[in-house]
């Protein structure tokens, strides 16, 4: 009877242990974004429509070179938004956005690491968007948001070498590629300032 009870609570342990979310985590964020690289479409990014996809090669880079699939920014059109201005390098902007980390076992949908959203889904009457100079975000989001146009709200797929790289960032890990949820809301150009509040 002891042994069976030891066996039942072996193997009750067994199916609740938690999985090791972060376990080879720089090969599976390589991989994960290899993955999105492979299945990313081609739109214009200045013409694409909703449930277009698109990659965009980074600010930094230079467009001659071969840099794979790390030196992009994958970006899927979730709402095309009206305006035609894009914020400049220099510019300041407002967006309502959410960060996550790739899927794991643990989180399927990927562990929301920061965002503005108040709401599970974007809903411009709750969400309060915060605001931002472009040059002080991250290399994969200043470079989607010098494309984006005010209403736009994309996902973005970024690697690890176009976020916080080889470095924990608070919550994040290390070699984290980041999906990103961005709706831009407002543009003001330097020297400007976005509307009071």
């Amino acid at each position: 009877v002891l042994l069976t009870v030891v066996m039942l609570f072996t193997l009750s342990c067994a199916e609740t242990k938690e999985t090791d979310d972060h376990a080879n985590w720089k090969e599976r964020n390589t991989d994960f974004i290899n993955n999105i690289a492979a299945n990313c479409g081609n739109a214009d990014p200045e013409s694409a429509t909703e449930g277009q996809s698109f990659r965009l090669l980074s600010f930094k880079l230079d467009p001659d070179a071969d840099w794979g699939n790390s030196g992009y920014v994958y970006c899927y059109v979730l709402k095309k938004g009206t305006d035609t201005i894009s914020p400049n390098y220099t510019d300041s902007v407002r967006i309502n956005y959410r960060v996550r980390l790739i899927p794991t076992d643990n989180y399927p949908e990927g562990q929301v690491v920061d965002q503005s959203f108040k709401t599970d889904n974007l809903d411009p009457t709750v969400n309060i968007p915060y605001s931002f100079r472009v040059s002080g975000l991250i290399e994969g989001v200043t470079t989607a948001l010098m494309h984006m146009h005010c209403g736009d709200y994309w996902k973005l797929y970024i690697p690890y070498g176009m976020a916080y790289g080889t470095s924990d960032k608070g919550t994040i890990p290390a070699y984290s590629a980041l999906i990103f949820e961005i709706n831009l809301t407002e543009t003001a150009r330097t020297g400007q300032s976005l509307s009071p509040r």
